[in-house]
């Protein structure tokens, strides 16, 4: 059996930057991040992380007790690809509303759909975290 090493270089010539530290969906260690609009929401958000993890996605979920606000600006400053925010409607259909870096609100998905599109991207290492937002 042969081994193949991929190395893949994320800097430039005189260490310039390409990525600017937003490493693609399929490097990130923390592929999403789970954002429960309130402490109410705590349980949908783990079965949320439960089902995202299930299917192979690397994915925590923010438990802090802080406001929504805080908690997409600490997601977007750690670099995080993909934010999932889980509230009342979230919660009921078995959803998120998605929100990926430098694109914003993408709107509510079913988590079967959020799976199936970070996975693709994963698949075929695509620069974009949510390629169909193209």
């Amino acid at each position: 059996m042969a081994w193949t090493f991929h190395a893949w270089r994320l800097d430039g010539e005189g260490g310039q930057t390409f990525l600017a530290g937003d490493l693609p969906l399929w490097v990130a260690p923390e592929q999403a991040r789970i954002l429960p609009v309130s402490d109410k929401f705590l349980t949908a958000a783990r079965a949320t992380r439960a089902q995202l993890t299930a299917e192979g996605l690397r994915v925590e979920v923010d438990e802090r007790s802080e406001k929504l606000g805080a908690k997409i600006r600490d997601g977007e400053l750690a670099k995080v690809p993909v934010l999932l925010v889980v509230g009342a409607r979230e919660a009921e259909s078995s959803a998120a509303s998605v929100r990926v870096r430098h694109r914003g609100d993408l709107g509510s998905h079913s988590l079967e759909r959020i799976a199936a599109t970070m996975l693709t991207a994963t698949r075929t290492r695509s620069l974009e975290p949510w390629p169909e937002a193209s």
